[in-house]
């Protein structure tokens, strides 16, 4: 169950390509039958696609009928930010189907939030994270929105949503650097554009042919980017502003790039980087609990806002072979390996 949509249905679906491409591959795998209940400001409705059935609701009240009427084994709610709906599911289900939710980043700032989710986290069986085993569920805890003893289940947010570029992925790309460096991000504090920076600044001094390409979606922070780049004079055109593509160009991006970029403080997973390494880019990403989930051992990380430590493992990565990466990418980081992940969270709290 996404968030409620004021779109037509296929248009909506459209808007939610992991959903979709989650319930595909539970398809695909033939354990469970994925039926999608979503919200919608429209009127109810139903519609198949690619052999998956996803109902309309208008209401809260509606769409909790219509998980019953399912006689589901699971109810997988998408985000945390549903309190009143997580309630009237609980209060109507009575205990017939484990309800399990999938954190998606979301933040819940405020007591309001704090509160609503403490009246309603008896309902919840289980919480979904990229990051569960390395701390990204710590800091619902510590504010008492996810319960002490709580289950928590280690569930990667999405698999890779870019096909390769022999699928025919949009235009080809070319990068300038050896290596390419390619940061891929909204330009806001979260992200710490400044930071990729700056440390790229230090990195390049004893790189002479490495380029920095910023990808940006989110201009907020471009003119202090662009002031950090002025800044960085000796390495300064060396570093690239590129305007956001659709995720349907990403693919010539990633295969032109031979390093990944990240200088996040906060992610919910990060698509880019599980995009990025199903096409062998080396990981230089920043050590938050799900950034570990995702690498591994793959390759080391730097503590957040560490541009010292970020700008050595910069001038380290080409060391990675692409081969090495994307090897850990289809281990670790498909949709087969994000069904099993979610068939064993299913499995635990039925």
């Amino acid at each position: 169950m996404p968030p409620v949509t004021a779109l037509e249905p296929s248009l909506a679906l459209d808007q939610w390509p992991t959903l979709t491409a989650m319930a595909e591959a539970l398809r695909r795998h033939g354990e469970a039958e994925a039926v999608v209940v979503c919200r919608t400001n429209r009127t109810e409705s139903e519609l198949v696609r690619d052999e998956v059935r996803y109902v309309f609701a208008p209401t809260d009240r509606r769409l909790v009928e219509l998980v019953q009427v399912q006689r589901p084994q699971v109810v997988h709610l998408h985000g945390l930010g549903f309190t009143r709906l997580i309630a009237r599911l609980g209060r109507q289900l009575r205990g017939a189907a484990p309800i399990v939710v999938q954190h998606h980043g979301e933040q819940l700032l405020g007591w309001r939030s704090a509160a609503g989710h403490r009246a309603v986290r008896r309902f919840i069986a289980g919480y979904l994270f990229t990051g569960a085993a390395t701390g990204q569920g710590d800091p619902l805890i510590e504010r008492g929105i996810v319960r002490g003893d709580a289950r928590l289940f280690e569930v990667l947010e999405s698999a890779s949503l870019v096909p390769p570029p022999d699928r025919g992925s949009g235009p080809a790309v070319e990068l300038e650097g050896d290596p390419a460096i390619l940061w891929v991000g909204r330009l806001v504090a979260s992200k710490e554009p400044v930071l990729a920076v700056e440390a790229f600044a230090l990195a390049a001094t004893a790189s002479e042919r490495a380029q920095l390409h910023l990808l940006a979606t989110d201009r907020t922070l471009e003119p202090e980017v662009r002031l950090a780049i002025k800044g960085s004079a000796a390495v300064g055109n060396r570093i690239h502003l590129h305007e956001g593509v659709p995720r349907a160009e990403m693919a010539g991006w990633y295969s032109a790039a031979d390093v990944y970029f990240s200088t996040s403080r906060r992610e919910g997973s990060n698509y880019s980087l599980i995009e990025s390494l199903s096409f062998g880019c080396a990981p230089v990403v920043s050590a938050i609990a799900p950034h570990r989930a995702i690498v591994g051992d793959l390759a080391p990380l730097f503590a957040p806002g560490d541009a010292a430590t970020a700008a050595r493992l910069l001038g380290e990565a080409t060391s990675i072979a692409a081969e090495e990466v994307r090897r850990h990418s289809h281990t670790h980081l498909t949709w087969p390996v994000v069904v099993e992940q979610l068939l064993a969270a299913y499995r635990a709290v039925s």
